[in-house]
C-alpha cells in the first residue's frame, strides 16, 4: 500500500495497516508456545520504550529498525531528520522538516503504543502538507 492509498483509509484500517506491517514472520510466530492462535496473531514488533540498555545503542537500533519498517512509504522525505528517543516510557520525536529552519520535539505521547505513535508519525510526515524533498 502507498502513502497516498493510506491517506485515503479510515484511521482505523491505517492503525490496521501498521500493526500487520509490524507481524513477526511465520517462522518467528509459529514458535511461540504456549500461546493461543489468536494472541500470537496479535503480538508485533514495538518499541522498547524503557531507555535502558544493557548494551550502548541497543534501544536506539531496535527503534529505528521498526520504524524503518516504514520508510518505503516516505516518512523520512519530509525531514532533513527523524529521531524517535524514549526516556522511562516517555517517547520524544525529534524532527527538522525538510524546508524548514525549526527543530521540533513532540513529547506529548506518554501512554501510546507503538501503533498509535507510528500513526502519530504518519500524521507529521505523510499525512501532512510539508513539502517533500525529491528522490528521483
Amino acid at each position: 500500500m502507498t502513502a497516498e492509498e493510506l491517506q485515503n483509509r479510515s484511521k482505523e484500517e491505517v492503525m490496521n495497516f501498521i500493526r500487520k506491517r509490524l507481524n513477526f514472520d511465520e517462522g518467528i510466530s509459529s514458535s511461540m508456545r504456549y500461546l493461543e492462535s489468536e494472541q500470537v496473531d496479535k503480538q508485533h514488533k514495538r518499541f522498547d520504550m524503557s531507555g535502558y540498555e544493557s548494551k550502548t545503542g541497543q534501544c536506539t537500533v531496535w527503534n529505528t529498525s521498526v520504524l524503518n519498517e516504514f520508510a518505503d512509504l516516505g516518512i523520512y522525505d519530509y525531514t532533513s531528520y527523524l529521531f524517535l528517543d524514549f526516556y522511562k516510557g516517555m517517547p520524544t520525536l525529534y524532527l527538522k522538516y525538510f524546508h524548514e529552519n525549526k527543530n521540533l520535539e513532540f513529547d506529548e505521547w506518554s501512554g501510546y503504543g507503538t501503533t498509535e505513535i507510528i500513526y502519530k508519525i504518519f500524521e507529521l510526515t505523510i499525512f501532512s502538507d510539508k513539502g517533500q524533498r525529491r528522490r528521483i
